[in-house]
């Protein structure tokens, strides 16, 4: 009997629990407050194109409006430009870390 209470408990607990998935390349779903270069990155080139990046965003806020969560920063315009610091149209793992490092110091 302990043991069914105890059940019922951990199953009220964990699907009570707010959680953001991403899916990833193969399409597993992974817990994250900041996505990785690998969740943009879908052709795997290790390069982020601006259609990459537009499309990642978008998925992200559909899912958080889908679970009711606020959206922000929902409006990202320049944001693929700041990012693509030698602005050849596409985002690399180094530039992609140094966006993520300053946004870290930021808060």
């Amino acid at each position: 009997m302990n043991s069914h209470v105890v059940s019922v408990l951990l199953v009220c607990l964990t699907t009570s629990l707010p959680v953001t998935a991403i899916g990833n390349e193969n399409g597993a779903m992974r817990m994250s407050q900041m996505p990785e270069f690998s969740d943009f990155d879908k052709n795997q080139d290790k390069l982020i194109s601006e259609e990459e990046f537009v499309q990642f965003q978008k998925a992200r806020q559909e899912l958080h409006q889908s679970e009711g969560r606020m959206l922000k920063n929902a409006s990202r315009d320049g944001m693929f430009e700041r990012i693509d610091l030698d602005h050849n149209k596409f985002i690399d793992a180094e530039e992609f870390q140094s966006h993520r490092e300053m946004m870290r110091k930021s808060k």
